[in-house]
């Protein structure tokens, strides 16, 4: 039996996370997975939409406070996420799941136990996780974090981060007030495809610059010595919709782990996790792809 740690993201809750993964868990074969919802640390106000979407719920939790940029406050984060994953009750967990700010937690916990192991442990000496593969779901960098960790975080990169924090703003005020008055709702009108003030071109099919990643330039040496090898170490999927106004921190989060299994599946929408049966079929198909992985039953799929 898999173990999969699901990770909501911030003015959310594990309640929520399972609502929004159901249809494609539904898809995945049978007494394969048991999957844990658990809920972040920190009460929190509802993210913008939510309480009229899942208006059953009454509390709502965050994994450090969304404003914030304290390493303090992230890495306080990581004590609590430990003990879940060390847990003799829930864990140990072969797989982590993340949305949103629970792909920020993820990808700065990871970051940050790599590089106390190259500090602290015998260069011969195999790094581990209390995990084998992660799926980020709209999730992107903590800009704090890698510059924490030595990595030149350009002005370019920070204005990327504000301006499409704005829009993912902007547009969510938009959806709940849709959501609170339908009937404003056109037939036929989606609810992410207000796409004219995007940063990126969600119709390009260009790849990115590893040199200029929306800022973030993966080739400079401090990059480097701040990722090493982790996109070998770490088997990853990075889910991503090409409306989601923060579609170019998820690009910048799925280059932090290239190397190895790597997978990308753009569904087109927006900061969301489709019900679709297309995109509910392909997440399972890579849910699978990514144990059968960590298990060695696919070792050369890439």
């Amino acid at each position: 039996m898999t173990r999969v740690l699901a990770l909501h993201g911030y003015g959310t809750s594990g309640e929520i996370f399972q609502s929004q993964t159901a249809a494609f868990r539904f898809k995945l074969p049978k007494e394969t997975y048991t999957f844990t919802f658990p809920n972040a640390p920190l009460p929190s106000a509802p993210t913008v939409g939510v309480d009229s979407i899942w208006n059953q719920v009454s509390k709502f939790y965050g994994w450090w406070p969304v404003q914030s940029s304290s390493i303090s406050e992230i890495r306080a984060s990581h004590d609590h996420l430990e003990e879940i994953l060390l847990s003799s009750e829930e864990g140990p967990f072969d797989l982590v799941i993340g949305f949103s700010q629970g792909c920020t937690l993820l990808m700065s916990y990871i970051l940050y136990r790599y590089q106390e192991h190259l500090l602290t442990r015998p260069a011969d000496e195999k790094f581990e996780l209390p995990f084998k593969g992660v799926m980020f779901i709209c999730g992107g960098p903590s800009l704090p974090v890698l510059q924490d960790l030595g990595v030149n975080v350009t002005e370019k990169a920070w204005e990327v981060h504000s301006a499409t924090a704005a829009l993912l703003h902007k547009r969510t005020e938009q959806l709940k007030f849709k959501a609170d008055n339908p009937d404003t709702i056109k037939r036929g009108e989606g609810l992410w495809d207000e796409v004219g003030d995007l940063i990126h071109d969600p119709t390009s099919k260009k790849s990115v610059d590893p040199n200029d990643v929306f800022g973030l330039d993966f080739t400079d040496e401090r990059m480097r010595r701040a990722l090493g090898d982790l996109g070998e170490i770490v088997p990853t999927v990075h889910v991503y919709g090409a409306k989601d106004p923060r579609w170019p921190a998820s690009v910048q989060l799925a280059h932090l782990f290239e190397g190895g299994m790597n997978e990308r599946f753009d569904h087109g929408g927006g900061h969301e996790l489709p019900r679709t049966t297309e995109c509910s079929m392909r997440l399972a198909e890579l849910m699978e792809k990514l144990r059968r992985r960590v298990e060695g039953l696919e070792r050369e799929e890439q």
